[in-house]
């Protein structure tokens, strides 16, 4: 799949954390082994009656493109939603080729 087919897949609707999901500026899409497969950029969020959230956005572009392919290490909680302190996360412009992992340690 695409890029723009996995996020088209991704940002249906979901039972979020209001408030942390309208602090997301990106939004990461992992494969079920935790590799990157998509990035995109949120551009908000919308809610229904029975309150769940679908978030807006688009590709975040290639600026990102080093972390697809990379393993983000996430909790072990069946929720598909995980949050991430960006900070956490290694910059993309400090990826490697070596690099495996992208939580910063």
């Amino acid at each position: 799949m695409s890029e723009e087919e996995i996020w088209a897949c991704s940002d249906g609707w979901w039972k979020l954390e209001p408030g942390r999901a309208v602090r997301c500026d990106i939004g990461i899409v992992l494969n079920p082994d935790n590799i990157v497969v998509c990035v995109a950029k949120i551009k908000g969020i919308v809610k229904r009656d029975d309150m769940r959230m679908r978030f807006l956005g688009e590709l975040a572009g290639e600026h990102y493109h080093p972390w697809i392919g990379k393993t983000l290490e996430r909790n072990d909680s069946k929720n598909p939603i995980a949050y991430f302190d960006e900070r956490a996360i290694i910059a993309p412009e400090d990826v490697s080729a070596d690099t495996k992992v992208l939580n910063r340690k």
